[in-house]
């Protein structure tokens, strides 16, 4: 088998990121890139990534140079065997080093990496937790996972409509957050005395200290430790992703003195980075993305890291169903499993381009594909209506 293409397709939509004062949040609804890896046997690979998507089509299938370091990530495959999954994650490395290793050379690469792993599942006609060594559990806890809203009336509204559905767990995360200290800790206790107290609260604050329109200064140490000493108060099950992810010294510190578990690693790629992550003892909760993360080649060996290391791994999972559908493969073969991250805050344009069969039982879980590949498939007829490239 050989690879024959590697598109990557850029997609418009019309909605901008935010939350209103009451309506439901949305994600990135303006841009979103999605690839497709085709081979001569009429298996194909599809996955999202999160990145500044219009840049990156110029990685995958753009104009490369003959140096080693500076080709394109599609130049790099064409020809190759698509079961190779980690000799290739090593070559797209290499050949994009000059220009990659991180940010959005690393996340193009992530995403065609699942491709990969997608297509090596679908040839040995298994899912893809099969491939990764076994099904440990047929369904996993969804938390739903959305934005912060503008009134702790919004936010009593919101939780009252994620119970209505099922949700044990729901996070809020960035939208106004951090623009007012008062109205912060009015809104985290709206949240918490809506849930009552037998659900759990989760909360992501964002790295700016002034709110996500108000980038600046990142947090200093003492604001870290009282963000997560008066979110305590309301029996947060975790802080997330609330310090600078480069400073792992911080993360460090702020942990060994924090009464609230700290979950990251939303930011981190590739195995190195993640060896360094925990054996610095930054996190309780680690949260690898496979969009961006170096894929399921990384987020595999993560796994393991995190099980020697006894923390917990919930994948970071807010976009796209397919991004959903490989999270929930990957923890289906975890020794312990927490939460599945559920995108309750898709726009239009993250909602539609992939079927899926997600949904929500009654005591709050998702039931996870055990078909061929990870159980997602794209729906052809809004992706043509929404490509511009």
């Amino acid at each position: 088998m050989k690879i024959t293409e590697v598109e990557p397709i850029l997609l418009r939509g019309e909605t901008a990121y935010g939350a209103a004062a009451r309506d439901e949040a949305s994600d990135n609804g303006d841009w979103q890139l999605i690839v497709r890896v085709a081979t001569d046997e009429g298996l194909t690979g599809w996955a999202d990534v999160e990145t500044l998507a219009p840049a990156a089509v110029a990685i995958i299938a753009g104009q490369g140079m003959s140096v080693l370091g500076f080709r394109t990530l599609g130049e790099l495959l064409v020809g190759e065997n698509p079961l190779d999954v980690s000799r290739l994650w090593d070559r797209m490395y290499v050949g994009s080093a000059y220009y990659g290793r991180r940010g959005i050379g690393m996340q193009c690469l992530s995403a065609i990496d699942n491709c990969l792993w997608s297509i090596r599942a679908q040839a040995a006609g298994m899912s893809l937790a099969a491939l990764l060594g076994g099904r440990r559990r047929e369904r996993i806890p969804a938390y739903a996972s959305t934005l912060f809203r503008e009134t702790p009336e919004a936010m009593e509204d919101a939780v009252r409509g994620y119970i209505a559905h099922g949700f044990r767990a729901v996070k809020f995360g960035w939208g106004v957050f951090g623009e007012d200290s008062g109205r912060d800790r009015e809104l985290v206790a709206a949240a918490r005395a809506a849930l009552g107290p037998d659900r759990a609260l989760l909360v992501d604050p964002g790295w700016y200290p002034a709110g996500w329109k108000n980038p600046g200064p990142m947090r200093g140490r003492r604001e870290a430790e009282a963000l997560c000493a008066w979110l305590a108060d309301y029996d947060v099950g975790w802080v997330e992703d609330f310090i600078h992810p480069e400073n792992f010294e911080e993360y460090a510190y702020i942990r060994s003195r924090s009464p609230v578990k700290v979950a990251a690693g939303e930011q981190v790629a590739t195995v190195w980075e993640f060896q360094r992550f925990i054996a610095q003892g930054c996190v309780d909760v680690i949260q690898p993305d496979l969009s961006r993360c170096g894929g399921i080649s990384v987020a595999a060996r993560v796994a393991e890291m995190a099980e020697q290391a006894g923390i917990e791994l919930v994948p970071h999972s807010w976009l796209t169903h397919l991004l959903t559908g490989y999270s929930l493969q990957l923890i289906a073969t975890l020794p312990r499993a927490r939460f599945v991250e559920f995108n309750v805050s898709q726009s239009p344009l993250t909602r539609g381009i992939a079927r899926a069969s997600f949904a929500l039982d009654a005591d709050g879980t998702v039931p996870i594909p055990d078909t061929p590949g990870i159980g997602v498939e794209v729906d052809p007829d809004f992706i043509a209506a929404h490509r511009v490239n």
